[in-house]
């Protein structure tokens, strides 16, 4: 294993236009569309540690996005007391924050302008918030103090006018138990909203009666006698006084659809879509319903025509997880000019951004799924820089195809170098979505091939319970044949692919390249243990309860040995350069389980700086990467070239 450490380049300066991009990258947290879908908001924390208030015009033909002036604060992973938490869009562009603090909810009004207006605050530890339907400002405020499920909530309101929303809230009535999801309003007017009420173990839809106060239950018509769990209303259609409920039958969830007034009929169409379907919107007059089915790295959307019981594809650029979604009918019925409907999409090589449809649905369903859509950014470098390509390629295992998402500006067969990248968890995956972490490999001239193998989470339960009681077991095999497919693929002088893991993922890297060294050519190990058994005796009660739950103190033992770095000959078969990196403050793999790891190299006779680098950061947690330009950078170095230049 030992040998000259090779020179490293300095690529610092050729990527600095990149980091600078993915400093302007967007985190978004509470991104709601208006009522009408006018308009959308979101609170968005960037690479310069700031939170604020991004706001999308969606109107015209040309949608915009800004952030509203004056609103700012600092962005921190501290609990959010005292910071806002959600927000609500108007259509004159004015948004209406929440704010938790210890028993209570501040209210915020935030104009076009950024002028800031305090409203006044609700006593409540949990608080929704549900803007009137025809997109005015104005707010119904359901409330709960407390952690208790079943304690009684509160309703309180807030009125606009010309001028913009007026404070303090107004308390309107008392509600019994609420599920604080779902619901909606059932009528244009926004007098009546259903809330979710918990009543003896099942949920019971409610009329809430915004001027009395007072409220009265739905009648959704008889369950059949499997649906044991009631009626939980997702999402209601206010100009056509519609419901679409969600009820438990035979261990799963079932659509349901129909008037408020009842009855409810069941759907059956959704049950024979494979995968996870999630409704994501209903048409405001109640007749067609956007659904999400995700089934692995893959996901499409559907429409639903609630009244025949009917699915039908929607077309919609792929590669994309979608959601979450506003939709409204125009005038007529008809859906047309401007889209109507709205979605927020990420995808592998495109950070978040709208996408907006004008859906054909025809009479009778005919010619449903036929869409014309537009895109839109956030206007920010990182909204329009040039990525990497990303997909989702499925490659063959010993026990069936492992599903895998792609990410390299050069094909992984040709490209000069390839790394294998595997999730944490185990209970983990890697999800389709915008990794920063990809793009600055690619942007080394380093394809990264992410898969998903046996014990992951996404596929099921049964594909998950491969990695109970085998840590390393099923899920190694994968990675190890995946390997040799790729060396099969790719040509003779090319080098191996490398190997990238943190947590879990690094203890299956390391795993890996020490059961079949030939085949790698780096290995980074970010946050690594030896095996679940020494884990144990250092984890924190929530980790080794985890363990425990997953079973990472059994033994496996095959052609490859114990799964324990720690046994006597197994580190000494590692053959790849390797990098360490760990946190100083790590709480869920303390960074002595890379110190131990770096200690015994060395007794084998590894030479540091030469066959092995550990790095601590100091101050970094269980994601030492986070926020670190240099880390990032020298990461990707490591892999494209070895050698170890933080």
């Amino acid at each position: 294993m030992s040998g000259a450490a090779p020179a490293v380049a300095d690529q610092s300066q050729s990527s600095a236009p990149l980091w600078a991009a993915l400093t302007t990258l967007r985190s978004r947290f509470g991104f709601r569309f208006s009522a009408t879908g006018q308009r959308a908001a979101a609170l968005v924390t960037d690479g310069h540690g700031r939170m604020f208030l991004e706001s999308w015009d969606l109107r015209g033909d040309t949608p915009g996005c800004r952030a509203l002036p004056g609103f700012e604060r600092a962005a921190s992973n501290v609990p959010l007391r005292g910071r806002p938490t959600d927000v609500v869009p108007f259509d004159d562009g004015s948004v209406l924050v929440l704010v938790a603090r210890a028993g209570a909810h501040d209210v915020v009004a935030v104009l076009p302008d950024g002028e800031e207006r305090p409203l006044g605050s609700v006593p409540g530890d949990h608080v929704t918030l549900a803007a009137p339907p025809d997109g005015r400002p104005g707010a119904l405020l359901l409330a709960r103090v407390g952690n208790d499920p079943d304690a009684a909530c509160t309703a309180w309101t807030l009125t606009g006018s010309p001028a913009g929303l007026a404070g303090p809230p107004m308390r309107v009535g008392t509600l019994p138990a609420l599920l604080l999801i779902g619901g909606g309003w059932l009528d244009p007017a926004g007098e009546r909203f259903v809330v979710n009420v918990r009543a003896a173990g099942r949920i019971r839809p409610a009329a809430f009666h915004v001027r009395d106060g007072g409220h009265d239950f739905l009648d959704p018509g008889p369950n059949d006698p499997s649906e044991t769990g009631g009626d939980t209303v997702l999402l209601t259609a206010p100009e056509g006084g519609a419901l679409l409920t969600a009820t438990e039958r035979n261990g799963r969830h079932v659509l349901r659809a129909g008037p408020a007034s009842g009855p409810l009929h069941t759907l059956l169409a959704p049950e024979r879509l494979a995968g996870e379907v999630r409704p994501l919107a209903l048409r405001g007059d109640g007749r067609w319903a956007l659904l999400r089915r995700t089934s692995g790295l893959v996901c499409d959307l559907f429409l639903l025509d609630t009244h025949r019981d009917a699915v039908h594809p929607l077309a919609a650029p792929t590669g994309r997880v979608l959601g979450p979604a506003a939709w409204r009918a125009s005038a007529g019925g008809a859906d047309a000019g401007s889209p109507r409907l709205w979605c927020v999409s990420v995808g592998a090589d495109t950070p978040a951004r709208l996408l907006g449809a004008t859906v054909s649905v025809g009479r009778a369903g005919a010619g449903a799924g036929d869409a014309r859509w537009v895109e839109a950014d956030d206007g920010t470098p990182a909204g329009r820089w040039p990525w990497a390509p990303g997909h989702v390629r499925n490659f063959p295992g010993p026990a069936g195809d492992v599903e895998a998402l792609v990410c390299g500006h050069e094909d992984w067969r040709t490209a000069r170098h390839v790394v294998l990248a595997l999730h944490g968890g185990p209970a983990g995956m890697w999800r389709l979505k915008f990794h920063q972490l990809f793009q600055v490999f690619a942007d080394a001239g380093v394809t990264v091939i992410a898969p998903n193998p046996r014990g992951s989470i996404g596929y099921g339960q049964a594909f998950h319970e491969h990695v109970v009681n085998a840590w390393g077991g099923p899920d190694l095999a994968d990675v190890l044949h995946l390997a040799r497919h790729i060396r099969r693929h790719r040509p003779a002088d090319h080098e191996p692919p490398a190997l990238y893991g943190h947590s879990y993922g690094a203890f299956l890297a390391l795993l890996a390249a020490c059961a079949e060294p030939e085949l790698w050519s780096r290995v980074v190990a970010v946050a690594p243990f030896l095996s679940g058994e020494s884990l144990y005796g250092d984890a924190t009660p929530p980790v080794r309860a985890m363990i425990d739950r997953l079973g990472g103190r059994r033994r496996v033992v095959d052609e490859h040995g114990p799964r324990d770095l720690a046994e006597p000959g197994r580190l000494s078969r590692l053959r790849a350069p390797l990098l360490i990196l760990h946190g100083d403050r790590d709480d869920v793999v303390p960074a002595g389980q890379s110190r131990a790891l770096a200690r015994r190299l060395a007794e084998r006779g590894a030479v540091p700086g030469v066959d092995f680098h550990h790095h601590e950061v100091s101050g970094a947690g269980h994601t030492p990467l986070d926020g670190s330009q240099s880390l990032h950078l020298a990461t990707a170095r490591f892999l494209a070239a070895g050698g170890w230049s933080p």
